[in-house]
C-alpha cells in the first residue's frame, strides 16, 4: 500500500469524522428537514473525498516519477476511499453511541417526511413500518456498520474513478 494512500486516507477520514462530530448535535437539536441533513452530510463527505485526487497526484508525482496507469491510480484512489470510509464508519459508531438520541432524531426526520407526503393512510402506514424495521435492524452493529459504509464508500469510488481518468498518464499501457 502506498504512503500517499495511507496519508490521504487518514486525513480524509479525519476531516469527515470531525465534520460528522460537529453535525451530530445539530441533528439531535434540530429535527428539521431530512434533505438539509443529508445535503450537509454529503457536502462534508465530498470535502473529505476531494483528497482522493490529491493522494493519487502525490503518488504519481512523488512515488512513481510523474507517470501512473489508470489502474494504479484507481487502486490508490479506492484505497484512500476505503480508509476514509472505515474511519467515517467507526466515528459514526462512536458518535451514535455517545449520542444515542441521534438515531431516533434521524428516524423522526424520516417519519416527518412520510407524514408530509400526499399519500393515503395505508401507504403511510407501510412506509412508517419500514422506518421502524430499519431502526430495529440498525440496532445490530454489523448491519449498522455495513449501512454506514454504504453511505460514503460508493461516493469515494466514483471520485476515485474520475480522478484516475484525469490523472492517468496518457499512452501508457494498463
Amino acid at each position: 500500500m502506498s504512503k500517499a494512500a495511507i496519508k490521504y486516507g487518514l486525513i480524509s477520514g479525519a476531516i469527515v469524522s470531525i465534520l460528522l462530530a460537529f453535525s451530530a448535535p445539530y441533528m439531535i437539536n434540530n429535527e428539521g428537514s431530512l434533505g438539509t441533513s443529508q445535503l450537509m452530510g454529503y457536502i462534508s463527505m465530498m470535502l473529505a473525498l476531494v483528497l482522493i485526487y490529491f493522494g493519487i497526484r502525490e503518488r504519481k508525482m512523488k512515488e512513481l516519477g510523474g507517470e501512473i496507469t489508470f489502474l494504479d491510480a484507481l487502486k490508490t484512489g479506492a484505497m484512500i476511499a476505503l480508509i476514509c470510509s472505515v474511519i467515517y464508519t467507526i466515528s459514526w459508531m462512536i458518535i451514535s453511541g455517545i449520542y444515542p438520541e441521534v438515531n431516533e432524531s434521524i428516524a423522526n426526520m424520516y417519519r416527518n417526511e412520510i407524514n408530509a407526503k400526499d399519500i393515503n393512510d395505508a401507504q403511510k402506514a407501510v412506509e412508517l413500518a419500514e422506518v421502524d424495521e430499519m431502526m430495529q435492524n440498525y440496532q445490530n452493529p454489523i448491519f449498522k456498520f455495513g449501512i454506514t459504509m454504504l453511505e460514503i464508500l460508493p461516493l469515494g469510488l466514483v471520485v476515485s474513478l474520475i480522478s484516475s481518468i484525469i490523472l492517468r498518464t496518457k499512452n501508457m499501457n494498463d
